[in-house]
């Protein structure tokens, strides 16, 4: 792989959590860098601990909770100038003062996650999120010459999940044609293909199958939430109403949802655009509570590729706000089907069960208040049974047909910690997020994109993306799943 050279560059990692530890890890297979001008900001001192941090200066570490009031002396203090490179791996911070100090000052930026801490009741509809980060950018154009380039929403989904859908789409056309046309990613043929194949419904579908490598020697306290990614940015979004989309001009084969679980009075107060060609609504009960049944690829016991049915949470994502934005009114159903890991799953259970009384809000500021609340799961120093393993299947469930399913479709990755180049100090999960990071990042760190000013990932060249993130994704592959397979229904179902 051919490595950015970005050592004329300094660079700023805030937040230093578990995709943070595992970017850096792996960061000087993308780069060529400085590891004296890296610097490290986070608010928990605990966190500041993985492998390859001794190449950091102790000085370089900085122990502060950043936001629009500090952020203009935190760069003053460091030093940064045009060019150099922040990526910002924060949870509910100030991102949209990050995003316009950059442009007005020229400095390269990238997040996996908008979630500014700003936001109020509009802060919980992603699609208006991404709306005020574009509004952003033209008033920021409007006083300076864009001369930095600033990239949302990339890790693994958001971020990758855009591309394994292309990377599908340019498969099924070139299936059409006899596998005998060249790759074409042009957004007048990605429109056709919805059309060709009557694609009604795309999933975001994960099973996060991460286990303790010897449950039984060791129990899992149940004192505070954990997660394999991140536990701030798995609430934000499990404790959300579920945002749902889908486009004005698309009949094909959708999931049925009663009107009853649909809120009109929090769906109504969203701005309205009727040239968008596609619609933006919320249900009634947050994330946790809704689920909708797919389908996708696992590894059974002896390692081998199986497809199961399960029901999974409908957080809501990045990906499809913007994927129908691109779509427009052909834009396929769109949300995220997610199988949460067992432990986050039981230790979120546990907090209600030993607070009764308390609620979505109160479980949201005790993660964020105190940093002994969360644990993000990895094996460094970690012992043999203590250990994280198992695999996390994610990837793009494709339903095709006019009124019922007639093909399924998927693409993605499925990384087990045995695989190649997962480092035995994380889990998949990171790695595959750590993926999406570093392939967006080179991507915009590259000479010839300089000074382009604010990339959506749908943006990015999707075989450039996939080149630099497969060797982290394991088993990458594209299939078609035997409808009969599916036994589940594209229904609907609220869980208590």
């Amino acid at each position: 792989m051919t490595k950015i050279d970005i050592r004329n560059k300094k660079i700023l990692f805030l937040g230093y959590g578990g995709v943070a530890k595992c970017t850096w890890n792996y960061f000087a297979a993308y780069f060529k860098c400085d590891s004296r001008k890296v610097y490290i900001v986070d608010k928990c001192k605990w966190q500041i601990f993985g492998p390859n941090l001794q190449k950091v200066p102790k000085k370089n570490i900085i122990i502060a909770n950043i936001n629009s009031n500090n952020f203009n002396d935190l760069l003053k203090k460091i030093g940064l100038k045009e060019g150099d490179l922040i990526i910002d791996l924060t949870f509910s911070s100030d991102t949209y003062y990050f995003i316009q100090t950059c442009f007005l000052e020229g400095l390269n930026y990238m997040n996996t996650s908008i979630e500014d801490d700003n936001d109020s009741f509009f802060g919980t509809s992603i699609d208006l999120q991404q709306k005020i980060v574009k509004e952003i950018y033209e008033n920021c154009k409007k006083k300076t010459k864009i001369r930095s380039n600033i990239l949302t929403e990339f890790g693994q989904n958001p971020g990758l999940i855009q591309h394994y859908i292309f990377y599908s789409l340019n498969k099924l056309n070139k299936m059409k044609h006899g596998n005998s046309t060249a790759d074409d990613y042009s957004k007048e043929t990605m429109l056709k293909v919805v059309d060709d194949y009557q694609i009604g419904t795309i999933y975001c579908s994960e099973i996060d199958n991460l286990v303790k490598q010897n449950e039984s020697a060791t129990s899992m306290p149940l004192d505070k939430i954990y997660n394999t990614w991140s536990v701030g940015g798995m609430l934000s979004e499990a404790l959300d109403k579920t945002e749902l989309v889908h486009g004005l001009g698309n009949n094909y084969v959708q999931p049925t949802i009663p009107k009853r679980e649909i809120d009109k009075k929090k769906t109504e107060l969203l701005p309205k655009n009727k040239d968008q060609g596609y619609e933006v609504f919320f249900l009634r009960h947050t994330g946790m509570h809704n689920n909708l049944n797919s389908i996708c690829p696992v590894l059974d016991s002896q390692g081998k590729i199986k497809f199961v049915n399960y029901e999974g949470k409908l957080i809501h994502h990045g990906e499809m706000f913007e994927m129908a934005n691109y779509f427009g009114k052909k834009s396929p159903f769109m949300t995220y089907v997610y199988k949460v890991n067992k432990y986050a799953d039981q230790s979120i259970k546990q907090f209600y069960i030993d607070n009764p009384s308390s609620n979505e809000e109160d479980l949201s500021l005790w993660v964020m208040s105190d940093c002994n609340s969360f644990e993000v799961f990895n094996n460094i120093g970690k012992k043999k049974g203590d250990r994280m393993v198992g695999h996390d299947s994610i990837g793009c469930t494709i339903y095709c047909g006019k009124k019922s399913v007639e093909r399924i479709f998927w693409c993605g990755s499925i990384l087990s910690d045995t695989d190649q180049n997962v480092d035995a100090n994380f889990t998949p999960t990171i790695v595959q997020v750590a993926a999406g990071v570093l392939s967006g990042l080179s991507y915009i760190m590259e000479e010839k994109h300089k000074g382009h000013g604010l990339y959506d990932p749908t943006e990015l060249d999707t075989n450039y993306i996939l080149q630099k993130a497969t060797p982290l994704l394991g088993k990458f592959f594209f299939t078609e799943i035997p409808k009969t397979l599916f036994t589940g229904k594209l229904d609907y179902k609220k869980t208590a």
